[in-house]
């Protein structure tokens, strides 16, 4: 069972690693500097919540992991994200709609674990 959660919190964790990546390659290309400046947030808030998974995962682990173990010393076989938040940002429209659809996927999610 303990098991089981770390490898799921690694998924969660790692769809918001990556995706804030994504994110951040956006940093300056927006449309206009509102929302060049609201995805940049994005970015940074997603690489905040993947801190925090990364931190419970390492507690829950043990054996001297530290987020930065868990984040930056696995291979990339080893990481248990969606494909979805690998896509490059081919422009502006599809990044938006990528965000949209992970965060409503999320949203699913955390409600039918909140009915357990």
């Amino acid at each position: 069972m303990k098991e089981n959660l770390i490898q799921y919190i690694y998924g969660i964790a790692d769809n918001a690693l990556i995706l804030g990546q994504r994110l951040g390659e956006l940093c300056g290309h927006g449309p206009n500097l509102e929302v060049d400046i609201a995805m940049t947030n994005i970015a940074l808030d997603l690489l905040g919540q993947t801190r925090s998974y990364y931190q419970y995962a390492a507690k829950l682990q043990g054996n001297d992991a530290t987020e930065d173990t868990i984040a930056f010393l696995r291979s990339e076989r080893e990481y248990k994200n969606v494909l979805l938040v690998e896509q490059p940002n081919t422009d502006f429209a599809y990044s938006i709609t990528r965000q949209f659809f992970l965060r409503r996927i999320s949203f699913v999610v955390a409600r039918r674990i909140a009915k357990f």
